[in-house]
């Protein structure tokens, strides 16, 4: 089926929510790829938005995000935040500034 303006502009702005949600910058070169992998699901407008995976199983965007950020093609683009275990008390307090800034990522 064809995408109509309503379709694309819903796509569009669940693509760039999905981004921001997974710590990528709203413009991320990945945003293309799930723009055009996309697809609404239900009426449109009201409905959500699923990618298909390999499988053929609906995927919501985030969990395309994930396997799309060990792909070779973006592995490069996406940052890689320090990581701070939750039980690491010495670990919170030195990187406290870096976690408060979104540059940390607390496990």
């Amino acid at each position: 089926m064809e995408k109509t303006e309503i379709m694309r502009r819903q796509i569009h702005q669940e693509v760039v929510k999905a981004l921001v949600n997974s710590r990528l910058d709203f413009d991320h070169q990945m945003g293309e790829l799930l723009e055009n992998e996309a697809q609404v699901v239900g009426q449109p407008g009201a409905g959500c938005v699923r990618v298909v995976d390999a499988d053929g199983n609906w995927v919501m965007l985030e969990d395309r995000i994930k396997e799309l950020k060990c792909a070779p093609r973006f592995r490069d683009t996406v940052p890689h935040p320090t990581r701070v275990a939750r039980g690491d008390e010495s670990g919170l307090r030195d990187n406290f500034e870096q976690i408060a800034k979104g540059t940390a990522i607390v496990e």
